[in-house]
């Protein structure tokens, strides 16, 4: 049966209160022994009398209280009438000093005493302060069964609950560098990112103990940041890391040591990228709400805990939350383009050419297209759940960087020329001027295009085409740019048989003209396909976090 384990330790029985006929024992070790060597000190009272009968322990620095032998390294003593104390015939070597009134239940700490071969060393008088408490929550971290906390140097210690919390009680006022993590199955270790400072009567709470490093990140939507005033939820937010705001060697090889909360609950995340030799690094943080204009609001990251396991999670990317295909397009080998929803719609590259090639993108990596045989196909998506319904309820979004628009149309992302795309074009533009396009075909309608000038070559820009029922938009860079559409009236019918493709459509396209399968020259990066219509503040913050000058994230 599990039970709560909390230990608090030292409890004492009320003694009468002791007169001047308080007497120490000056014993060390057991026994009265005669010599130079030793410790001594003296005690005194909040009041600022001399604390006589009080319980005086010497341990060396490094006592485990649970591991170690009680007659090893262990002393005691009892303060006389003037509150002094000494100890005998030490080893060289540094010494704690704990004492306790058992009758006030007040306490003091000394540590890190160091005593030579043939010295006496004398300490400063000490004063006798209430007790303080502290906690640490285990319960998102691999903690075993039988592990345990203790301060080093003294008798203070607590095993680790069946729910992950560890209780100290009793803890002497001061500041502590070390607090010791031991079980069998885990290596040994200091739980303190920095040091602690108890104060009489108060409780300290160590959050996540296992991870050596932590810091803020603040969200930040005011005006002074990614400047979205309306909440937003169920967001991946992107993190970006690099020498200026990480040090790589405090972490996993792999960043498997990652931890992220908010207000102490574990956020999923998911590892796009992680380089530890080029030290660069692209991860994804959903969080459930994000508030709008609001530049406090935070979440907290840890690393550095050799025991934790890797969390990356395709839940960030959840199909209850509308997901249905997430490529990065980051991968190193050129095959395989994964896909990072649960859907498992993973790509292969152009079976005719070398498929398009790894490259920098806005994200990490990202693949670039050389115009001519370079596409990336989704097998076994013609029908499922990519295969939206004529004025269905989707998104299609993409970054894409083309160098040359070369007066010819570009496919960026497609289920077929029949079916629902977006791309580059000439067609029905002003002579000489390019234009990005979403579109949908209807079998009543026929295409219908939401479109937006594309006035520069060779800049990074984001794309998302919503269609909402009856209702389409196109934004551009997060702004809205079309929420209307024209149609383009002929004779053919709606297809829904093509697999998904990126870089290319799957059939020659013949209407209006015949521009061929409208091959993508350039970059293309974070294609993602929802089965949603997100909100106007939700696509500003797509491209406010992604973009490469992040306007969201603050690291504190």
């Amino acid at each position: 049966m599990k039970r709560y384990l909390y230990i608090i330790l030292l409890l004492f029985p009320v003694l009468s209160v002791l007169g001047p006929h308080c007497s120490s024992s000056q014993t060390a070790g057991g026994g009265t022994i005669e010599t130079t060597n030793g410790v001594v000190g003296s005690l005194r009272n909040q009041d600022d009398t001399p604390a006589c009968g009080v319980v005086v322990e010497l341990f060396s620095s490094d006592y485990d209280p649970v591991a170690d032998d009680a007659s090893d390294g262990k002393y005691s003593d009892t303060t006389d009438a003037k509150g002094n104390f000494r100890f005998r015939r030490l080893g060289s070597g540094l010494y704690n000093i704990v004492a306790r009134d058992r009758a006030l239940a007040t306490c003091f700490l000394a540590a890190d005493i160091s005593v030579g071969g043939d010295t006496v060393t004398t300490l400063s008088e000490g004063t006798l302060e209430m007790p303080g408490v502290v906690t640490a929550d285990f319960s998102v971290s691999p903690f075993p069964d039988k592990g345990y906390l203790y301060i080093p140097g003294t008798d203070i210690f607590s095993y680790i609950g069946n729910d992950g919390t560890a209780f100290m009680g009793n803890v002497p006022a001061g500041v502590f560098s070390e607090i010791i993590f031991n079980s069998d199955s885990l290596q040994q270790r200091n739980i303190l990112r920095e040091e602690v400072t108890v104060l009489p009567q108060s409780t300290v709470t160590i959050a996540n103990p296992l991870w050596k490093h932590s810091r803020s990140i603040v969200l930040n939507t005011s005006a002074t940041g990614a400047a979205v005033s309306g909440d937003v939820y169920g967001f991946a937010v992107l993190l970006r890391f690099n020498t200026d705001n990480f040090d790589f060697s405090e972490a996993a090889q792999d960043g498997s040591d990652m931890l992220f909360l908010r207000n102490g609950y574990p956020l999923p995340f998911e590892i796009e990228r992680w380089d530890a030799v080029l030290q660069h690094a692209e991860l994804w943080v959903k969080v459930d709400t994000i508030f709008g204009d609001d530049s406090v609001q935070s979440i907290d990251m840890y690393w550095g805990n050799s025991g934790a396991m890797n969390s990356s999670s395709s839940s960030v990317f959840d199909v209850a939350d509308g997901f249905e295909g997430v490529w990065h397009l980051g991968e190193a080998e050129d095959g395989l383009v994964r896909d990072a929803t649960e859907n498992g719609y993973d790509g292969v590259t152009s079976p005719q050419s070398q498929g398009p090639q790894p490259a920098q993108g806005v994200i990490g990596r990202c693949r670039e297209f050389d115009g001519v045989d370079d596409f990336i196909t989704m097998p076994n998506t013609a029908s499922g759940r990519l295969d939206f319904p004529e004025s269905g309820t989707y998104t299609v979004s993409a970054w894409v960087k083309i160098d040359s628009f070369g007066n010819a149309s570009h496919c960026i992302v497609s289920k077929g020329y029949e079916q629902y795309y977006l791309r580059s074009t000439y067609v029905t533009s002003i002579p000489g001027e390019p234009l990005w396009e979403f579109v949908e075909f209807s079998e009543s309608a026929k295409w219908q295009v939401s479109s937006s000038p594309a006035k520069k070559d060779g800049l990074w820009t984001l794309l998302t085409g919503v269609r909402q029922g009856g209702r389409q938009f196109l934004y551009c860079n997060g702004d809205l740019a079309d929420s209307t559409f024209d149609s383009w009236v002929n004779g053919e019918s709606r297809f829904t048989g093509n697999d998904l493709t990126i870089g290319r459509f799957m059939e020659e396209v013949t209407l209006p003209l015949a521009e061929g399968y409208c091959h993508f020259r350039g970059k293309i990066d974070e294609v993602r396909i929802s089965a949603r219509a997100p909100s106007p503040d939700w696509i500003r913050l797509c491209y406010m976090n992604q973009r490469i000058d992040d306007c969201l994230i603050v690291f504190r």
